[in-house]
Parts: structure tokens; sequence; C-alpha cells
């Protein structure tokens, strides 16, 4: 006849009447060595895939770029000093800084209002969230072209509107005071109609990390929604304003694809941001170190803006 072991508590077992203290190992911890060791990998990647050409870069601005005799001549200060007589980089700076602009206001108020208004809804909010990012997933240069063909002013979908309700047909993307409007209405409708995208999704989190008894409290004093809405929400989001105010920034000054596929840069040049500008230097003239120095001009502008963002939040803060 078998005895099978009775366990009487963790780490002790009972067998034929004696006791038996078992030795429990606490799990072994990780090193210093050992975690450096997980990230090397990421490290080199950054280093070789994202820092390296950014210096390589800036080093070549500072030369007459050759591409037999690599990196040519060294001109020290004479792309920047071009490029700030150039009156073309005055022109993409002021494009790209009313592309900006427009995007701030859209990335901004457009998805924190359904975010808010989402996370009123007591039932069903998952799904209703679920349904406002799917559409978002959609590829970016898919919907550029299809928005294109809309605008077309001879067989666009935009013409057929206006002319059904009555008015005139305009020249929408050929049009220099309507193109802007046109380009960006694009992705005002699907902030609209998808809350934002990405930035939904992370408003949406920072609301539900908000105290919900400061709420009540409010609530209880007699605080209306709006009141509710500037005395807690937005402070208490502010940080994660912060940032996306920064992807924004990021967003605008990175812009490309959009303006290559609906305008080129026209008509005449008043969609032409740095980043496409700098484009046409290095591919269509192959003046490369210049092309280079525009990228630097912008690189500069995003950091020094960003640094503001971050100093006026932690003054903020403190």
């Amino acid at each position: 006849m078998s005895v099978r072991p009775v366990y009487s508590k963790p780490g002790r077992a009972a067998y034929k009447g004696k006791t038996v203290q078992r030795k429990i190992r606490p799990p072994r911890a990780l090193n210093f060595n050992t975690g450096w060791l997980f990230i090397l990998p990421a490290i080199i990647s950054f280093l070789l895939f994202k820092y390296y050409p950014m210096l390589m870069g800036m080093l070549v601005s500072f030369f007459r770029f050759d591409v037999m005799n690599p990196p040519g001549d060294f001109v020290g200060f004479r792309n920047y000093i071009r490029a700030f007589k150039d009156p073309l980089v005055r022109n993409a700076l002021k494009n790209t800084s009313q592309f900006w602009i427009l995007m701030l206001i859209m990335n901004q108020f457009v998805p924190l209002l359904l975010a808010v208004m989402v996370d009123e809804v007591r039932k069903n909010k998952a799904l209703i969230r679920t349904l406002y990012y799917l559409p978002a997933i959609l590829p970016g240069i898919v919907t550029t072209v299809l928005w294109k063909y809309f605008w077309q002013p001879d067989y666009g979908l935009a013409n057929f509107i206006v002319t059904s309700i009555g008015f005139k047909p305009q020249m929408w993307l050929n049009d220099i005071n309507l193109v802007k409007i046109c380009m960006r209405f694009p992705g005002l409708l699907i902030m609209a109609s998808t809350g934002g995208g990405m930035y939904f999704i992370i408003y949406l989190a920072a609301l539900n990390g908000i105290n919900k008894e400061m709420y009540e409290s409010a609530q209880i004093d007699g605080a209306g929604f709006l009141r509710r809405l500037f005395s807690i929400t937005i402070p208490s989001i502010l940080p994660t304003i912060g940032m996306l105010i920064i992807m924004s920034t990021m967003g605008a000054f990175n812009m490309f694809d959009e303006v290559m596929i609906m305008t080129g840069g026209g008509p005449a040049r008043s969609t032409e941001t740095l980043v496409l500008y700098a484009f046409q230097k290095a591919y269509r003239e192959t003046d490369y170190s210049y092309a280079v120095t525009i990228t630097v001009l912008a690189f500069i502008i995003v950091f020094a803006l960003t640094l503001l963002q971050m100093r006026v939040q932690r003054g903020r803060d403190e």
C-alpha cells in the first residue's frame, strides 16, 4: 500500500509522519550586464540607421558634395548662407508653417473633442472606440490618391457636387487660394469621422487615467460639463497635449507624400514644403549638399520648437 504525500504548508511536506523542509530558491535577478545585452541590438540599430545618417548629413552640408570623390570640397557655412538668401527656401518655410498651423488645429482640437465625447459614453465604449479607429488604418497614399481625383477640376466629384447645388465650378488644387484648404480638408474629414486615428486613442487613454472622484466632487459642487472640461480634464492631460503638439510639429516639417502626390508643390510653388524643395534639389538638380543643408535647417527648427515646448511644459508643472 503506497502512501501519498500530504502537503500542509507551502514549502513543507508530510511523508510517513516526517516533515521535510523544502528549499525554495528565489528567482535569479538580472544583473546590469544582462540588461545591456538585451538593449544592445536596439542601440546598434539606432546608431547605424538613425544617428549615423544624421551626423553624416550634417557633415555633408559643409561640403560641395562630389559623387566621384565624396564628400567633395569643404565650403564651410557657404551652403547655409545660400539657404538664408534663397527666396524659395523662405517660401517653402512659409508653406510648411501654414500647414503646421492647420495640423495643430485639426490634430489637437478635433481628436480631443471626440475623445471627450466618447469618454462620456457609459455603454459599448470599447465598440465605439474600435469603430472610430478602424478607418484610420487605411494607407495614407491610397486616401491621398482618392482625394486627388476628388478635387480634379475637369471630372472630379467636388465640382459635380458644387454645380449640382447651383454654384460655379472651381479649380480647387490649381487655385492658389484654395489649394491649402483642399489639401487639409481630407485630413479634417478623417479627423472628424475617425476620431483622429492615433491621436484619438492617445487622448482617450489619457482621459481614462484621470481620477473619476474629481469629476464626482465637481458634480456635487454643481460644476457643469464645460467647467469640468477646463478645470479638470484639460489641466490633467496637458503633458499629453504637449507630446502630441511635438508629434504634429514633426509631421508638418516632414510633410512630403501628400504634397508630392496631390500637387507636386504647385500651383506656383504655393504648397512646396521644405522637404519637397530639398528632394527636388537632390534628385532633380543633383545638388546634394544644398539639399542636405535644407533638411538640417528643418531639423534645427523642429528641435528648437520641441525644446521650447518641453521648457514651457516643465515650467507649468513646477
